[in-house]
């Protein structure tokens, strides 16, 4: 009596072992689902990023080339000239003007100011009015965050882009890769670390491999060693299927 409950208790122990055993393959393959799928979704990220950014650089080569403006221009802010409503280190998305009739009284706009000693560096600030004198339009601008106007007015010519779009604290990732540390950290150590672990998958893969070539042949096996041999086969199989 108590060896039948014994046994019973050994196979109560196998059965719930087993369905351990199911949940956790359950549990791996939606961990492998989600981590599939956000590395998918990485990828077309990084894929849509690099094309925008090759557009980005290919239109601004060829508008430099031809003496124009870019179509789209992306700008790091790096004064507070403009707070509250954009920050240092935001970035701000342009457009190239079409005609003068786009602006008006309250846009925020990108130019090159012949008044104001910057250097060569660009300027945003927002239009606080506009004229017109002798048949020309002429823009009168302010930062947000400025007491005063600023110097003197610009002219459509100076005008680089109006803001359409601003991507908030966006500069400090550009200025962090820019530096080494932040090569090393966002480059250099994932690159590392796929190519590490493609290795380290070829590796199981020859080991597999080696496991399987050393399994014997079909050749005069008796049915039992088949079974045996089968089973081998597919553990192997199913080994592998988790380097995927």
């Amino acid at each position: 009596m108590q060896q039948t409950k014994f046994l019973s208790r050994i196979q109560a122990l196998h059965k719930q072992k087993i369905r351990i055993g199911d949940f956790m393959n359950k549990i791996g393959d939606i961990i492998k689902f989600i981590g599939k799928t956000l590395a998918y979704v990485i990828l077309c990220l990084l894929f849509l990023i690099t094309a925008f950014l090759i557009y980005y650089m290919s239109s601004s080569a060829i508008a430099a080339k031809k003496g124009e403006k870019p179509n789209i221009g992306l700008y790091t802010i790096v004064s507070p000239s403009m707070e509250p409503f954009i920050k240092v280190y935001d970035v701000i998305i342009d457009r190239k003007l079409k005609s003068t009739e786009e602006l008006k009284v309250g846009d925020v706009i990108t130019f090159y100011s012949s008044s104001l000693d910057t250097d060569g560096y660009t300027i945003t600030h927002r239009i606080y009015d506009i004229k017109v004198s002798d048949g020309k339009t002429y823009y009168i601008t302010k930062g947000d965050n400025n007491q005063s106007v600023d110097i003197g007015s610009i002219t459509r010519e100076n005008i680089v882009g109006k803001m359409i779009y601003k991507i908030n604290g966006l500069g400090k990732i550009q200025f962090f890769l820019s530096s080494k540390l932040g090569w090393i950290l966002i480059i250099l150590i994932p690159a590392l670390c796929f190519i590490l672990y493609d290795l380290n998958k070829l590796n199981k893969i020859f080991k597999i491999k080696k496991k399987i070539d050393k399994i014997p042949e079909y050749q005069n096996m008796s049915a039992k060693e088949e079974i045996e041999h089968n089973k081998k086969v597919r553990a192997l199989l199913e080994k592998s299927k988790w380097m995927k």
